[in-house]
């Protein structure tokens, strides 16, 4: 029960995981807090066009070409970001932790099948593949999520692939065989729970490839037209560029900072949950 908190001292002590989760939680408390806080339509006509920041406190950030509240529409972005990053990395994470798990403790044939598949994923470039995914169907979150979700897998595939295979032959898995105890129920409660630490460690990485992902598809058009999200602020701010940067400039901000986050808690979560680099 003290696992939890005990890794987040040790998390809040690291040298990049403590920036990192302070970061990432700035983010979340804008995401959970900020629609409370500044409500409103981030679509609507809240002010003059390409009013700049601090010019009124109604609204401190100012506006895009279209008047739209550029808070407002900040707001909005890290809810679409956060739930398409954690949404779609879970999915990723599920199909990799099968794939990889199946093939590691299986070997032989049905390994080197599933790892022929995720070779094959592998050679196609995943934004373009993610691209296509959702312009053959029609754009929205969902459809972005499942699409990022579906060419975000090998990576984690091939980790846990390794782990299994490094665990497969040890003597607390030998002797829960020998006892009689499933595949299933090996996998689940003697191989997986000590591989999954670096996965952890990888998907807070595939979440902010999630995230980058996300805003690249709504930059150009690919996004959900209802939902206001950062990538559709940057595309929208990018022909006033000169006379009104920060129309592209602060969620620009806001996704950098996003994703340095999460990169910084990889690193962090690599680290404390590493026993080795943890003895150090």
């Amino acid at each position: 029960m003290s696992a939890a908190p005990g890794l987040a001292r040790r998390l809040l002590a690291h040298r990049q995981g403590g920036p990192g989760l302070l970061l990432l939680l700035a983010v979340l408390l804008l995401a959970l807090f900020g629609p409370w806080l500044w409500p409103g339509d981030p679509w609507e006509m809240a002010a003059p066009p390409m009013l700049w920041p601090a010019e009124e406190a109604a609204n401190p950030l100012g506006s895009d070409v279209m008047g739209r509240d550029m808070l407002t529409g900040l707001v909005s972005g890290a809810r679409v970001s956060l739930l398409v990053g954690f949404v779609s990395t879970l999915i990723a994470a599920g199909l990799g932790i099968l794939v990889g798990a199946l093939g590691g403790f299986h070997g032989g044939r049905a390994d080197a099948a599933l790892m022929r598949v995720t070779e094959l994923f592998q050679t196609v470039p995943t934004f373009v593949l993610a691209v296509v995914l959702v312009a053959v169907f029609r754009p929205s979150v969902a459809t972005a999520v499942l699409a990022i979700g579906l060419v975000s897998w090998p990576a984690t595939a091939r980790l846990v692939r390794a782990q299994v295979l490094a665990l497969r032959g040890r003597d607390f898995v030998l002797a829960a065989e020998t006892f009689g105890m499933g595949t299933a129920r090996l996998l689940c409660t003697q191989i997986l729970p000590n591989a999954l630490p670096p996965v952890v460690a990888i998907s807070s990485l595939t979440i902010a490839h999630a995230i980058q992902t996300e805003a690249a598809l709504a930059f150009l058009g690919l996004g959900d037209p209802n939902v206001m999200s950062w990538g559709t602020m940057i595309g929208s701010g990018r022909e006033q560029l000169v006379e009104a940067w920060y129309i592209c400039g602060l969620p620009g901000l806001a996704l950098v900072v996003t994703v340095l986050a999460f990169n910084l808690l990889a690193e962090g979560l690599n680290d404390c949950l590493n026993p080795h680099l943890r003895r150090r």
